[in-house]
């Protein structure tokens, strides 16, 4: 294998896809106009506010393009690709700075060679145009989604915040109170029944129905044959507590008869008082939960690359998805057990778990199954999301990742959700793909490149074109 940084700037023009079609003589003569240049890892090539006069070929190599406000990478240029100024574009000034985050071999051509180039090479010309277009419609939607996740994570961040304080202290009021009733109970009931307020207290409602509903028969029966006139309330309780007439009947042995309806009476409105605080700090708790992955999921004050754990993300994403999943969606999982984390940019990645699940969820209309598969191959990880909708037709799959390409009705859908996950694999050296679809099985498949998240290949999303 030939090395990058030796062989003749003509024959390594054949690794730059815009060169790749022209003849000898071509590369012959654009190598002509070109000066060549060698950059150590963490060398600058460009820096923002310069003057945009050149466009440069990477022949070897890996340049970061750095957000000027972070110094966060937000652009990633591979051996084989252009960047810099671009025949055509009204671009004066460099608005980021370039950095080689390893050797890397750069061919520039200046500017003062653009009306050469597209008068001598017009096939380049062509293509370097179709590539300032989809630089700008990269830029332009990308702003939009930038700017939509920042409105996002300033109203989670807001919302997470204000429920979370009486959230929290509700949780603890509950909590205490729960604890005070369940004294309360004990206290009430009197050394005589203290077992039955034990039983009560360590006790939870369900159980069958029907066994609930012979238990009340039975509790009544007793009431009436030890002439107690126990109160239904009363009864009904311990019959949802799981006891029954013979139960209850060893628990009051021994209590005077004319104090025994009103004992069970005040036993079972402690038991009731406390059940209900027990369902409102689940209730606290669920919210708590929500808040949590509200928070983590927006991924506000976080660093625009951090480690995920890719589980993790998923979970949190299906967690704010629950209001659509609950009532008829079933969730299948399988992660496996050996994933990795990954450095990469959190927020991204929960966007892309985002617009998969999202159209998964409406192609079902909210009924059927969703999978969500996680596993390890060779250095990637692998993402499938499933669901057991109608299908792709095979006629449109390979345009569901096409900007403003949509199914959904008109006003339900943009067409730019794919086409965001597509722009955001890319940034991550990953890929998007329509693993298979066919009516009760559609599969979507992302795969990310686990060594190359270790050089932080991604950050904000905000994409600035260099040309």
């Amino acid at each position: 294998m030939s090395d990058p940084f030796t062989v003749p700037l003509v024959e390594a023009l054949r690794g730059i896809h815009v060169f790749e079609d022209l003849d000898d003589a071509q590369r012959q003569w654009l190598a002509g106009r070109m000066a060549e240049r060698t950059y150590e890892a963490g060398e600058a090539l460009f820096h923002a506010g310069t003057a945009a006069d050149r466009m440069g070929a990477l022949l070897a190599g890996e340049i970061h393009i750095l957000m000027p406000e972070t110094n966060e990478p937000f652009l990633f240029v591979h051996a084989g690709e252009v960047a810099g100024l671009l025949p055509y574009s009204r671009m004066t000034t460099l608005r980021a700075t370039g950095r080689a985050v390893q050797p890397s071999r750069v061919a520039w051509l200046h500017k003062d060679h653009f009306p050469d180039l597209l008068r001598e090479l017009p096939s380049v010309a062509e293509r370097l145009v179709w590539m300032m277009a989809d630089r700008i419609r990269e830029q332009a939607v990308n702003e939009t989604h930038r700017e939509k996740l920042m409105a996002l994570g300033k109203l989670s961040a807001g919302l997470a915040h204000e429920l979370n304080n009486p959230a929290a202290a509700v949780q603890r009021a509950a909590a205490q109170l729960c604890t005070l009733l369940t004294d309360l109970q004990a206290h009430a009931a009197g050394a005589s029944a203290a077992s039955l307020a034990e039983r009560l207290a360590a006790t939870d409602v369900g159980g069958d129905p029907l066994d609930r509903s012979d238990r009340e028969r039975g509790l009544r029966q007793w009431s009436k044959s030890s002439g107690l006139d126990v109160p239904r309330d009363a009864l009904v309780a311990l019959a949802d507590a799981g006891l029954d007439a013979s139960e209850v009947g060893q628990l009051v042995a021994g209590i005077p008869a004319d104090q025994t309806a009103s004992l069970l009476v005040r036993i079972t409105m402690a038991w009731r008082a406390r059940t209900l605080v027990d369902d409102i700090e689940k209730a606290t708790s669920r919210i708590a939960e929500l808040v949590g992955a509200i928070k983590e999921y927006a991924y506000r004050d976080q660093a625009p690359v951090q480690s995920v754990d890719v589980r993790n993300s998923l979970e949190r994403t299906l967690t704010v998805f629950t209001p659509r999943l609950k009532h008829g969606v079933t969730i299948v999982r399988d992660y496996a057990d050996d994933l990795p984390s990954i450095q990469a940019n959190a927020g991204e990645l929960t966007q892309v778990w985002t617009n998969l699940i999202d159209n998964a969820v409406d192609a079902m209309a909210e009924q059927g199954t969703l999978r969500v598969r996680a596993r390890r191959e060779d250095d990637a990880i692998v993402v499938e999301i499933g669901d057991s909708g109608p299908g792709i037709p095979k006629d449109i799959q390979r345009q569901v990742f096409e900007p403003f390409f949509t199914t959904k009705p008109q006003g339900e859908g943009t067409g730019l959700g794919l086409d965001i996950v597509r722009g955001i694999a890319r940034r991550h050296q990953g890929t998007i793909r329509v693993l298979h679809s066919e009516p009760g099985d559609t599969v979507m498949q992302v795969r990310l490149p686990v060594g190359h998240a270790e050089m932080g290949e991604t950050a904000d999303g905000d994409h600035v074109p260099t040309s």
